[in-house]
């Protein structure tokens, strides 16, 4: 079963305990049965081993929509964030991928692993801050950048010049073939599928470089650390 269903699921469940529980004791406070719900259903995603990050939003959510109504605020303003993250975000409800913007230390640190003269992609490459910066700082290097989410996308369009091939699409839809540089800056979910692709496309000498998210069971030829608060680091594999 999908996350985002098992999300809903569970959300549903904690709705239908809040809905019998106050019911049942309508003299408990109501911030206690909302807080009930979550738990119950960050229970039950810890049963379904989804993560110690999901079991936290099923434990606060309920609580959250508690609180928010209690803002009184129009629902056209619910509406239109709604939208607004849907435009930022919506790519990540099948890949389970968020929008990771690249700091400018990584970009640095980045830019010693890419060769001269090399081919570059950025899988997932959000609002092109990657390909920008490259661009401007290494003008032999030949950019593309492949995005789904249609809103950072469109801020990649405005912001990337003619000669930068920017396309909308879903990263496994893209032959790596051809690439001496792929970068990715992803989530732990696509990395194993994403593996075999590399291995399977990349000729030798490329490399494959992930910020932050290792692949499992597979070494890193080499790791730098980025030296931020999120304790970043780039992995780099060397293809033979």
């Amino acid at each position: 079963m999908a996350q985002p269903i098992r999300f809903v699921l569970l959300q549903c469940l904690a709705a239908l305990f809040v809905v019998v529980a106050h019911g049942q004791w309508p003299a408990c406070p109501l911030w206690l049965v909302l807080a009930g719900g979550g738990a119950l259903a960050g229970f039950v995603a810890w049963f379904w081993q989804d993560g110690r990050w999901w079991c936290l939003f099923h434990l606060t959510f309920p609580l959250a929509v508690g609180f928010a109504l209690t803002l009184h605020i129009d629902s056209s303003v619910w509406l239109g964030g709604f939208v607004l993250l849907f435009l930022f975000s919506a790519g990540a409800i099948r890949s389970r991928v968020p929008l990771y913007l690249s700091n400018q230390r990584t970009l640095a640190l980045l830019n010693a692993e890419i060769p001269a003269n090399a081919k570059l992609i950025d899988l997932g490459a959000g609002t092109g801050t990657v390909l920008a910066w490259l661009s401007k700082n290494r003008p032999d290097v030949q950019l593309t950048g492949v995005e789904v989410a249609l809103m950072p996308w469109l801020i990649g369009r405005l912001r990337l010049g003619a000669g930068i091939d920017w396309r909308r699409g879903n990263v496994f839809n893209v032959d790596l073939a051809g690439f001496d540089v792929v970068y990715a800056y992803l989530s732990p979910e696509p990395m194993p599928e994403l593996w075999q692709k590399v291995r399977a496309e990349c000729g030798p000498g490329s490399r494959f470089i992930s910020n932050s998210f290792a692949i499992p069971g597979v070494a890193p030829d080499k790791t730098i650390d980025i030296g931020d608060w999120k304790n970043s680091k780039l992995l780099i594999w060397q293809s033979t």
